[in-house]
């Protein structure tokens, strides 16, 4: 396997502030939303859509983050990611593994809906407990141990959009989860 730090330089790929790495690989640009045609919760006009490479080596995550766009993602190389939501609106906690076992129920693709908190983390890196309880695996190669996978957008994704969790906040909204919230808002 292609080691991570070969695919940060071939891909063009630079450290994410929700952690990872990541290169928009392409923005559309041939329609474009203004704020005034966007619901409430867009803050910036933006194009139609947006797609990333996204490169997350194990012993890292992606911080618990919320954005008003569908995210779509597609799993490309490596080992199988899993996608964390926390939905506000029901109480649900929902994990959805991407990955190339579709015999095992990983998913080549999946859609975040918008505004619902969400992260990811290499699915071999944590254990969960049938009640909830997050525990870290034994560490592994971040080299060798990876998942890159594609993200896109629609409408936009956009900075301005972009909100990363408060650990207090969610923890007393997902008390059951405190050790998952953790782990992906720390």
């Amino acid at each position: 396997m292609v080691a991570a730090r070969e695919i940060v330089k071939k891909l063009n790929l630079k450290p994410h502030i929700e952690g990872g790495f990541f290169n928009e690989t392409f923005r559309d640009n041939s329609v474009f939303l203004s704020k005034s045609q966007l619901p409430p919760q867009y803050k910036v006009d933006r194009p139609v859509s947006t797609c990333i490479y996204f490169l997350l080596p194990s012993g890292s995550v992606s911080r618990l983050h919320r954005i008003p766009s569908a995210e779509t993602w597609h799993f490309y190389l490596g080992e199988p990611i899993t996608i964390v939501e926390l939905d506000e609106r029901d109480g649900r906690v929902k994990f959805t593994c991407l990955g190339p076992n579709l015999i095992e129920n990983q998913q080549l693709q999946y859609t975040v809906s918008p505004n619902v908190w969400f992260g990811s983390f290499p699915t071999n890196d944590v254990i969960i407990s049938p009640e909830g309880v997050a525990a870290k695996a034994a560490p592994r190669d971040g080299e060798t141990h990876y998942s890159l996978v594609g993200c896109t957008c629609a409408p936009a994704f956009q900075f301005e959009d972009f909100e990363l969790a408060k650990l207090s906040e969610l923890v007393s909204q997902f008390p059951n989860y405190e050790s998952l919230i953790c782990l992906l808002a720390s």
